[in-house]
């Protein structure tokens, strides 16, 4: 198959035909993306891509499947010891993760905007699948904030986590609808956006807790 005889390539030459890829994906849409300047910039022919993947399309899905694996990449274990640090932590593990893969950050950016009919369901697929990992790892570790509160029964632990976690989604959502446009604003914003959190929460937590967490 070509993507094998892509993937046979030295891992420099592998690393600089992406880099290239995800570069153009990152700053045009689907459309409007040039295979001429990636392939002017990592010094190939269009052919020797085509033949690598076949097609724009699959070069494209190609490099969006790496972004997300590379952004959602397991990061050292969370620290902490109280509901905040243990979020906020996890929470500024994965924004590093995001500068230290900034093109990655903003082809992802781009793919959940992209209207491109050529594209639409297979970009969709591969967002939902790393989106649902994200969302099994946020749960484990919103679980693991949780025992750190001061729950009035036990009973109501899976529901509390249950609604917290749609809770803090839609917190997040909002700052994400927010910056969509411009989401190097919220890494600027980051320390403001976690207060605002903080906020949010509370509201909930002390209705949870009987005290406002501190």
């Amino acid at each position: 198959m070509p993507l094998e005889t892509f993937e046979k390539l030295p891992a420099e030459r592998q690393e600089t035909i992406l880099a290239a890829g995800i570069r153009e994906f990152s700053r045009k849409s689907y459309t409007d993306a040039s295979t001429d300047s990636i392939t002017k910039e990592c010094n190939i022919s269009k052919g020797i891509l085509f033949h690598y993947f076949g097609s724009k399309k699959a070069f494209y899905l190609y490099c969006l499947e790496r972004s997300m694996e590379r952004l959602t990449q397991p990061t050292e274990e969370v620290a902490g010891n109280d509901f905040y640090e243990i979020l906020f932590d996890s929470m500024t593990r994965k924004m590093n993760l995001c500068l230290q893969f900034s093109d990655e950050m903003h082809m992802v950016n781009m793919a959940s905007r992209e209207a491109a009919a050529d594209v639409a369901l297979q970009k969709s697929e591969v967002l939902q699948k790393y989106m649902s990992a994200v969302q099994n790892e946020s749960g484990k570790i919103l679980n693991r904030a949780l025992e750190t509160l001061p729950m009035r029964t036990e009973e109501n632990r899976q529901l509390t986590a249950e609604g917290l976690h749609m809770y803090i989604n839609a917190v997040l959502n909002h700052y994400l609808a927010r910056y969509q446009q411009t989401p190097d604003l919220f890494f600027a914003h980051s320390e403001e956006i976690k207060q605002e959190m903080k906020e949010y929460l509370d509201l909930m937590l002390y209705g949870i807790c009987g005290e406002k967490a501190q």
